[in-house]
């Protein structure tokens, strides 16, 4: 079954045209005047068979899909309170997102510490954090200007 799932719209597609192939076939045999009742009803096998196929392999598809969308929203999902101005979907999120606005604070800091010691040769400052939770940098002190 998992075959089939997986391969659906390949196997139906084929199987389609099939059916067309003999449709087309029993129409331009009733000219000859043959009994295509076989052929006809082999036609409309085909396609029903052909048009389950594909819509099995495209669920299968669909659902996979699904899957990876939702995996990608429960990874983000400790953003959103940050999106929604704390407006936060529940306590354990908001503290997951100011943990990570936190963290981002804290390299965007220790970047521009890092950029200004390669500017001029030697280190003038050092990151700190605020008691907003963000990082920054405290220039001067224990280091030269």
């Amino acid at each position: 079954m998992s075959y089939i799932k997986k391969n659906g719209e390949a196997i139906g597609i084929p199987l389609l045209i099939t059916g067309c192939i003999a449709l087309f076939v029993a129409f331009i045999l009733t000219f000859m005047d043959v009994e295509v009742l076989f052929l006809v009803g082999l036609a409309l096998a085909l396609w029903s068979v052909s048009l389950g196929l594909t819509a099995v392999g495209t669920a299968h598809k669909a659902d996979e899909r699904h899957t990876q969308l939702l995996g990608r929203i429960d990874k983000s999902i400790a953003l959103l309170p940050l999106m929604f101005n704390e407006d936060i979907l529940s306590p354990s999120g908001g503290l997951i997102a100011k943990e990570r606005a936190s963290e981002q604070s804290k390299e965007v800091a220790q970047q521009r510490l890092n950029e200004d010691t390669k500017r001029v040769g030697y280190v003038r400052g050092e990151t700190y954090q605020t008691a907003g939770g963000e990082w920054a940098i405290h220039w001067g002190g224990t280091y030269p200007l």
